[in-house]
């Protein structure tokens, strides 16, 4: 079998990454291609996660652990997710990030808030999209499906509680599987 990291499908523009992390706003938003194919999704409960640190050294065998705990088929899938792990740990210089894979039913975390890291990156696969709101404005936002969330925490040195997020309502009988990764 090959590596997942020799062949990652993922799309980084690294200097928009690098302003945001620079800068003053607390959302980056980056559009991404769709995938031909995710392969197979098991059936899961209400919640299903797997989340681990990762280091380069030790993406590979925590994705072919972690998917195949939530009967997820799909090298694809491995490859993107082990290209935007690399991605993360090279843009901020870090030898380590929390990795979260995750496939829920229902909506996992309904109120709009900001989390307690210096960077998260989400992005979804499939089913409804992290959903985002500026300070003082009721008007939610919807990511794209695929792309690539960068949002700021408390931790991180330009935080300016200027946007919050939340996990979408997931309709019945339908599931979401998102990625976070974090620091």
């Amino acid at each position: 079998m090959q590596s997942a990291t020799t062949q990652p499908i993922t799309a980084w523009e690294a200097e928009a990454v690098a302003r945001f992390a620079a800068g003053d706003t607390d959302i980056l938003v980056l559009p991404r291609h769709d995938f031909a194919s995710l392969g197979e999704i098991g059936q899961t409960g209400r919640v299903q996660e797997y989340w681990s640190m990762v280091r380069r050294d030790t993406i590979d065998r925590e994705l072919r652990f972690g998917l195949n705990e939530l009967q997820v088929r799909s090298p694809d899938l491995a490859a993107d997710v082990a290209g935007l792990v690399t991605s993360f740990l090279d843009q901020f210089n870090l030898q380590q990030a929390k990795l979260r894979v995750e496939i829920t039913r229902s909506q996992s975390c309904p109120k709009f808030h900001c989390d307690n890291v210096n960077v998260r990156l989400v992005t979804t696969y499939f089913g409804p999209t992290t959903e985002y709101q500026y300070a003082g404005d009721e008007a939610a936002h919807k990511a794209p499906l695929y792309g690539l969330v960068f949002l700021k925490g408390r931790r991180h040195s330009t935080h300016g509680e200027s946007v919050y997020h939340r996990s979408p309502k997931v309709p019945s009988g339908e599931k979401r599987l998102c990625v976070a990764i974090d620091y």
